[in-house]
């Protein structure tokens, strides 16, 4: 710096020098007038000229390096800018900063188990400056992998708490947890589990499979705030409409009338001034109009069993028995009593006794082989007797297929017999009459 000090004196000094000879060139009495001034008196001489000449070069300098200096600062100020850390800062966040400062990102996602949108690391160093308009570079976290398998715990064996704690702990996302009310399960307590692809079992869940587990929030109780209204004499579509309004669990219990109309109610499980709460039962009585009485049939004799009630169809029969007497009742389909509705078959089955079997005598007679399938199951097996026949043919003069011979008549049987009948050959011719 002396040197240079020095060197500028010097220079100053010959351009001085150099001034003053040229300016002589102007004028000769100028110059004239000079020599003589110099002739007359010495030329005295600023002996701080230099030193100001000094400061004042000294001065500019100082202030073109300072512009120089300003200048290269604020280009580096609005041109470049200094990278921040935004590990573990939101790509939002991050997204929000270059906006603001004109740079461009590049976003490499990654599976990892930090949180979603997470900056894991930065291709730029934080403190480095970057020209603006230029790439920021930065690997965030999209999650854990979604198809790495989860051993699942029994989650109907542990606590809603526990099943909360494995999901975070685990970061199973596609797993929720749902709360419902139940009527038979503790609060608390897991109701049960299932995913939305059937497939899906506790041995092959990956994170990426979507599963609901329900725990139980115990019994809903609610206030009996709702009025009951009177809905007696009037439609059950009345009552249908109110119940599905209200959420009422609705109970229809159905009987015979003889002053209701059909479809009308007749009686309810509450008064009309009385409150009833959302969900809890209801009850009403509805009419079927007016029913038909089941007659006690043993009081009935078996001919008037037919026309004994109004409306009622009777499907009779006679069955034969070992030691009842005739017309006596064996059984009837319906407890005398019932009263049948509209709803019911309005028919019933009476069953009378027919007595003991009796077998006629059916020699020589108006029957004939060719009659006896028929005669037996009129007479025997339809009446719920096991009596069957067989035949014999013999030779006789009566005409061919007449019975000629029993092995039993006129007597009672048993319900379960056989009667043998002779058939005639009629191949005998017939003797001589009878004489007078």
């Amino acid at each position: 710096m002396s040197d240079f000090l020095s060197k500028f004196d010097k220079k100053n000094e010959d351009s001085a020098i150099k001034g003053v000879s040229e300016t002589d060139k102007f004028s000769n009495k100028t110059r004239k007038k000079m020599n003589h001034r110099e002739n007359e008196e010495p030329l005295e001489t600023d002996p701080f000229f230099k030193k100001k000449k000094r400061k004042k070069y000294i001065f500019r300098l100082l202030i073109t390096l300072s512009l120089i200096a300003v200048s290269v600062l604020l280009f580096f100020q609005f041109a470049y800018i200094r990278i921040g850390n935004f590990v573990d800062k939101d790509i939002s966040d991050v997204r929000k900063w270059a906006t603001e400062h004109n740079l461009a990102i590049d976003v490499t996602p990654s599976y990892d188990k930090a949180p979603v949108n997470q900056v894991l690391s930065q291709q730029e160093k934080a403190g480095s400056r970057v020209r603006k308009k230029s790439m920021l570079h930065v690997t965030i976290s999209q999650g854990p992998n979604p198809e790495e398998k989860l051993d699942l715990p029994d989650f109907m064996k542990i606590s809603r708490e526990e099943a909360v704690k494995w999901i975070e702990e685990n970061q199973a996302v596609n797993l929720t947890i749902v709360d419902e009310y139940h009527d038979e399960i503790k609060e608390q307590e897991p109701i049960r589990i299932e995913f939305t692809n059937k497939e899906v079992t506790k041995e092959n869940y990956l994170r990426k499979d979507v599963g609901r587990i329900f725990f139980s929030k115990g019994k809903e109780v609610f206030e009996k705030n709702i009025d009951v209204p009177d809905f007696r004499g009037k439609a059950l579509s009345e009552v249908e409409t109110w119940v599905k309004a209200n959420e009422i669990e609705l109970e229809v219990k159905k009987e015979a009338s003889d002053t209701i109309e059909e479809g009308k109610i007749i009686n309810q499980s509450l008064s009309s001034e009385e409150k009833i709460a959302k969900r809890e039962k209801f009850q009403v009585t509805l009419s079927l109009g007016k029913g038909v009485t089941v007659p006690n049939f043993s009081e009935v004799l078996p001919d008037n069993a037919d026309s004994v009630a109004e409306g009622l169809s009777v499907r009779k029969r006679m069955q034969l028995t070992r030691n009842m007497p005739y017309g006596q009742l064996i059984s009837q389909s319906i407890p005398a009593g019932t009263i049948l509705t509209s709803e019911d078959e309005q028919a019933v089955d009476v069953v009378y006794s027919a007595g003991q079997p009796y077998i006629r005598d059916y020699r020589l007679g108006e029957y004939l082989e060719g009659d006896l399938q028929k005669l037996f199951f009129e007479e025997f097996r339809s009446k719920g007797a096991n009596i069957n026949y067989q035949v014999r043919y013999v030779n006789s003069s009566e005409p061919y297929g007449t019975i000629v011979g029993m092995s039993k008549f006129n007597q009672f049987l048993a319900l379960e017999d056989t009667i043998t009948f002779d058939i005639s050959l009629g191949n005998k011719n017939p003797g001589p009459p009878d004489k007078e």
